[in-house]
């Protein structure tokens, strides 16, 4: 069946390094899109990050962001599928963070909020444009209407013993998965870029082997498991090299361009 969609995360993927969008990428996709093929980014990242990529790859259907619990056009005002946590969770697991120093961010609506602003932790952010995180000090319970996730980051190699406390007082009230060892982003139960992916088909009138997922981490692997056609780049993880029908080379080596080349271009 042919290729009708083309989802890709960011990070690791459509990315290099420097966390940019190569020439031989953007060569590539702009191809696809002149053949009517959708091209989307499907990120754990907010809206704004992700419409920033959007812009630059030119994407032609709504961005999937936040690990699948927003899809919603660049020039959309409404999205076509949000997930919410509900206000009171959200500020009793603000409280239960801020009370032990545990760094925890939050996305509500197109915004990023902390109790404080620590640069160190936002460095993935570096390339995009207008960044802000909106700080709130003591008023943190203000801001906790629409929120679609939470992430928590340590520098200090604490993480792991940080979310297994978490698990355990909040049971079942959120997933969690993680891309880098110093953050893990926490969804809404079930959640996830498969729920995105879903989602947005749904809405294009596609089936799920007329897609193709590219992604390289462990937020990835639920898309990877939907699509027919499923792109990992040599960098990506074991786990989503063992769900890969193509292999392409690394995020700085054109993986897109090359996976683009090979089974969209023909």
């Amino acid at each position: 069946m042919a290729i009708r969609l083309i989802a890709m995360d960011l990070d690791g993927t459509l990315l290099n390094q420097n966390k940019q969008v190569s020439p031989g990428n953007l060569a590539a996709i702009a191809a696809a899109r002149e053949r009517g093929i959708g091209v989307t980014i499907a990120t754990g990242r907010m809206y704004d990050s992700a419409a920033y990529f959007g812009r630059i790859i030119g994407a032609n259907v709504p961005l999937i962001c936040c690990c699948g619990g927003l899809v919603q056009a660049i020039a959309g005002n409404k999205p076509i599928f949000a997930r919410y946590y509900d206000p009171v969770f959200v500020q009793a697991f603000l409280d239960y963070c801020i009370e032990r120093d545990w760094y925890v961010q939050w996305y509500a609506g197109r915004e990023i909020f902390a109790y404080d602003y620590r640069p160190e932790y936002f460095t993935v952010y570096r390339t995009v444009q207008n960044f802000q995180v909106h700080e709130t000090g003591r008023a943190y319970r203000t801001y906790t209407e629409r929120v679609l996730q939470l992430v928590v980051r340590d520098l200090t190699g604490r993480l792991p013993a940080i979310l297994n406390e978490l698990v355990q007082a909040f049971p079942g009230q959120f997933s969690v998965t993680m891309n880098m060892a110093t953050n893990a982003d926490l969804l809404p139960p079930g959640i996830d870029k498969a729920a995105g992916v879903t989602a947005l088909i749904r809405y294009l009138g596609i089936a799920p082997a007329e897609v193709m997922c590219c992604g390289d981490a462990e937020n990835d692997l639920s898309m990877l498991q939907l699509a027919g056609v499923s792109v990992v780049p040599a960098n990506g993880l074991p786990a989503a090299q063992r769900l890969a029908t193509y292999h392409a080379p690394s995020c700085d080596e054109d993986a897109m361009a090359r996976a683009i080349e090979d089974l969209v271009l023909l």
